[in-house]
């Protein structure tokens, strides 16, 4: 009995003083990202790698260089994308030599992504998860659900992406370099991707899992830190609209982006947003507060947006409480047709809820 409570007092103490995840928001990379712009890839990766990182001591600065070089370098594939073809990795399970065929073929694929310049998702993460390697960083390639559109909302699907997870000073970070470097615009009627635009995110640098699994979640056998958080869970999270949003929100009623809910229900929202908001609306499948922004053709190449004092006559705004950055207000359900709820903070769409009424 005693040897079992000391046993535990030292289990307590172990949890009590193990170190937590350090905010790495707060850091200053500016001249580490700067240096990383400044590296020439030299037709030799090993060099390349050395050259990124030998100034610096520390894995935070050391991964960044890589991890900036890579979202600053390399373009996502996306018409290779639109061809519909598939990765082919060599299938070689009943040869002896497989670990030696596959690496040689890893080899090849990443000397081709540095040489053409250009990835898909699978390209980025293992090119980020070999150069962390060859600095002995522990780096992870994860693949797994990502969610980027607002009907995704309380639906499962399959596994459409892949990131990495890396370890700095004992703890796991995530990291998407696909969605950090930029985005591809989208033919909405083909599905077909149209051009890819430059636009470096860094949210998605050294993130927490909490954070992370609001658009990102691990297939299954893929976890490198426990969690209590569901796969469930993550697909009935709501839809957040922007990276600005995920930097600013935190949502603390409803506690899912899946609310059940009949007519005259009144549903409470309580969310907490770092920056100042001065209106309020909702749009929903059953009323659209109209566009106040139309676009107005100056010149044969030239539009500018101008305000519409129409539209800004059929605004529909919310009231709500404000203390510090809690915004408080409630909802009331007028029909069980209501299928979703979009929130809009001074007209820009923030985040967007599933409805499911009993009807």
């Amino acid at each position: 009995m005693i040897r079992r409570l000391f046993c535990l007092l030292i289990l307590l103490s172990l949890m009590r003083f193990a170190p937590a995840q350090v905010n790495y928001e707060a850091f200053d990379f500016r001249q580490v990202d700067s240096f990383a712009k400044t590296i020439k890839y030299e037709h030799d990766y090993l060099k390349l790698v050395n050259d990124l990182t030998t100034a610096y001591s520390l894995d935070v600065y050391r991964a960044r260089s890589i991890f900036r070089w890579i979202t600053d370098n390399i373009q996502f594939d996306y018409r290779f994308i639109n061809s519909g073809k598939e990765l082919m990795a060599p299938d070689c399970e009943n040869e002896p030599d497989c670990i030696g065929i596959t690496r040689e073929w890893e080899n090849n694929y990443l000397k081709k992504i540095l040489r053409t310049r250009r990835a898909t998702s699978d390209g980025y993460t293992k090119l980020f998860k070999k150069f962390c390697d060859l600095v002995f960083i522990s780096c992870e390639v994860i693949p797994g659900y990502a969610r980027t559109k607002p009907y995704q909302v309380g639906n499962s699907m399959p596994v459409n992406h892949v990131w990495n997870a890396v370890m700095i000073d004992t703890s796991w970070y995530y990291v998407d370099i696909t969605w950090a470097a930029g985005y591809c615009t989208e033919d909405e009627e083909s599905g077909k991707l149209l051009k890819y635009n430059k636009d470096f995110k860094n949210y998605y640098w050294l993130n927490s899992f909490d954070r992370f699994s609001r658009n990102h979640y691990p297939k299954k056998g893929f976890f490198v830190e426990r969690t209590n958080f569901s796969k469930e869970q993550f697909f009935n999270r709501p839809h957040y609209y922007s990276v600005e949003v995920l930097e600013n929100i935190t949502e603390i009623l409803p506690r899912t982006g899946v609310i059940k809910a009949n007519r005259n229900d009144t549903i409470h929202f309580a969310i907490e947003y770092r920056k100042p908001v001065s209106q309020i609306q909702v749009n929903s499948n059953i009323f659209r507060n109209p566009s106040l922004w139309v676009p107005v053709t100056v010149s044969k190449r030239k539009t500018k947006m101008v305000k519409d004092t129409w539209a800004e006559k059929k605004q529909v705004y919310i009231p709500f409480s404000r203390k510090g950055d809690l915004y408080q207000f409630d909802y009331v359900v007028t029909d069980n047709s209501l299928y979703y709820l979009e929130l809009l903070f001074d007209y820009k769409q923030v985040i967007r809820y599933r409805i499911r009424t009993g009807k």
